[in-house]
């Protein structure tokens, strides 16, 4: 009998964020994604949260509490 997994987190479809915004915009101007790339990234960049300690501590608690979350269905 195949190995049937029913995870949530298997199933779902993930797509980087940067990459939706690229192949938005390339769509929306009918440009290439380099040309998009290059329009997004400024904006971009000024919304990742380097060396913010309190939102990177805030993160690993909820995803921990998601793993935790995970194994106790096991």
């Amino acid at each position: 009998m195949p190995e049937v997994t029913s995870e949530k987190h298997y199933e779902e479809k993930f797509e980087f964020p940067l990459w939706k915004l690229i192949k938005q915009r390339a769509e929306e101007k009918d440009i290439s994604y380099l040309a998009a790339s290059e329009k997004v990234l400024p904006e971009y960049l000024k919304t990742i949260r380097y060396r913010d300690e309190e939102f990177e501590n805030a993160e690993i608690q909820k995803r921990a509490k998601e793993l935790a979350e995970l194994t106790e269905r096991d």
